[in-house]
Parts: structure tokens; C-alpha cells; sequence
């Protein structure tokens, strides 16, 4: 199966802000350094057999890069970002045009309700998922109804170092997913275990190097470097090989693999 997915070179990537916990503006980015790990990660993309797309990136927006964030993507249907940050509202409006030209069809929530897209919206084992609390709104969930035309169930990020579900939830398809427990209250937590068959548990050591936010696809799991054994193991012995990548600069921003690539759903594959 041939996945595509976008991404957007980091050529303004830089800590210019501070909005989640992870960022600080006197740490640096190598920008050299994350351009070798931007070039290395679509090299591992395409070995792995998903297609891959770029949306130009814009001065001004250093985290553009996260093109996750930028909306969410499902057969011919693009819904578009309400980021809560003024920092990073404009890059939805350059993925609304990029994939206007692609001719998606362009669905948005009002203005006033937040959502982040890819960051908080999932499609797994033909159940959408959507994270809500530090970015994206609880009242975002009945307009993603509407529009996707399905129940979507509700999940709430309630640790601020894991603001998007994709921090801290990743469904790895055929009924399993990786979760970090503590970014969840426990109504939660028994929602996702009634919700997969299996659910592998991370610990505190591997989230800092945000092990959750990975990507699955084709048999492989992408998953930044320096992850423990045991989270190897896991991964494993749900038939996958697992792929480290340097993901360290991208770190400094908030954000490792999957905040990088956004995937393209199509509803009858999953």
C-alpha cells in the first residue's frame, strides 16, 4: 500500500517562541543539523513506501515544519487548522491553498472553535479519535462529526508537556496502540483500552524523547532515536521493525516524527 504524506523542509525552523513546554528561545537550533535529519527522515519515508509531497515553507513560521498540525486530510477532504496560537495561524491558510490547487474539497470549523488537525484527529481500525484540552476544544468535536460524518471520540490531553495526542497516543493499526498513561485520567485511559485490543505502555524515559509521536505504516514503525530496549521489544512483537531517526532538533520545538508528516487517510484502507 502507497501512503503519501506531507512535509515541509524546516529552511526557517528556529525557536522564536515559547507556547508549550519544550521550547525555549536560548536553545538554539542547528539548522544544518536539522536539515540532515529533515533529509534523513523523507529518505526513511520513501524506503518504507510512502509517497511523498512538500508544502513550501514560509518566512516567518518557523513551525511550519510540524506539518501535521496543519489540518487533517481524508480521501478528497482537507479540514483545515484553527490553531490557538496567533504564532501559528497563517500556516493553515498556506496548507488551505496548497491543497485547494491539489483540488481537496476545503472544510473549516468556525473561527473561534480551535482545532489542530493531524496533532488531535485520528483514523484508526475505522474509529476517529480526536484529543482535546491544551490546543485543540471539546467543542471542536461535534463540527468534526458533521463534517466527517461518524461518531469521533473524545480524548483529553491533560499533561502539558503532551498538548497534542499525538504526543502521547499512537494507534499502530490491527487493534494496537502506544500510549504515555500519564498524559490521561483514567475515564480515559479505560476508553482507549475498551476502544484496542492491545495497548502497549511507554514510560517517562522514553516520552522524553517522544517515542509516541511516530509514525506506522507498511510494517514499519518510524520512531525517534534513543528509545529504550523494552519500547523496542513492544513494538516488535506486534510484527513491526522499528526504525530510529535522529530527531533531536525537532525535539526543541516539541515535536519528533509524526509531528513532521503529515499522513493522508483514505477511509476504505483503514
Amino acid at each position: 500500500m502507497v501512503k503519501t504524506v506531507l512535509l515541509c523542509p524546516p529552511k526557517f525552523y528556529q525557536i522564536e517562541y515559547e507556547i508549550n513546554p519544550w521550547m525555549d528561545v536560548k536553545n538554539r537550533v542547528d539548522a544544518n543539523r536539522a536539515w540532515e535529519q529533515y533529509e534523513n527522515l523523507k529518505s526513511i519515508h520513501k524506503k518504507i513506501g510512502l509517497h511523498i509531497e512538500e508544502i513550501e515553507s514560509q518566512k516567518g513560521l518557523p513551525d511550519m515544519v510540524y506539518a501535521a498540525n496543519h489540518g487533517f486530510v481524508i480521501d478528497d477532504i482537507f479540514i483545515k487548522a484553527n490553531f490557538r496560537y496567533k504564532e501559528r495561524r497563517k500556516e493553515a491558510d498556506f496548507a488551505e491553498e496548497y491543497f485547494r490547487k491539489k483540488k481537496f474539497k476545503i472544510k473549516k470549523l468556525p473561527e473561534n472553535i480551535y482545532f489542530e488537525g493531524r496533532g488531535d484527529l485520528f483514523y484508526a481500525d475505522h474509529k476517529f479519535f480526536c484529543g482535546y484540552g491544551k490546543r485543540s476544544q471539546i467543542d471542536s468535536i461535534s463540527y468534526l462529526q458533521k463534517i466527517l460524518g461518524g461518531k469521533v471520540i473524545p480524548i483529553e490531553v491533560n499533561n502539558p508537556y503532551y498538548y497534542h495526542l499525538d504526543t502521547c497516543f499512537a494507534p499502530l493499526g490491527g487493534g494496537s496502540v502506544v500510549i504515555f498513561p500519564n498524559a490521561f485520567n483514567k475515564s480515559d485511559l479505560e476508553k482507549i483500552r475498551i476502544n484496542f485490543r492491545k495497548v502497549i505502555e511507554t514510560d517517562i524515559e522514553d516520552n522524553k524523547l517522544l517515542c509516541c509521536n511516530l509514525v506506522a505504516v507498511n510494517g514499519s514503525v518510524v520512531v525517534g532515536q534513543g528509545i529504550s530496549e523494552k519500547f523496542r521489544q513492544d513494538i516488535e512483537k506486534e510484527g513491526f521493525e522499528l526504525i530510529e531517526v535522529p530527531m533531536d532538533e525537532f525535539l526543541k520545538g516539541g515535536g519528533s516524527v509524526k509531528c513532521l508528516t503529515l499522513e493522508y487517510y483514505k477511509s476504505r484502507e483503514n
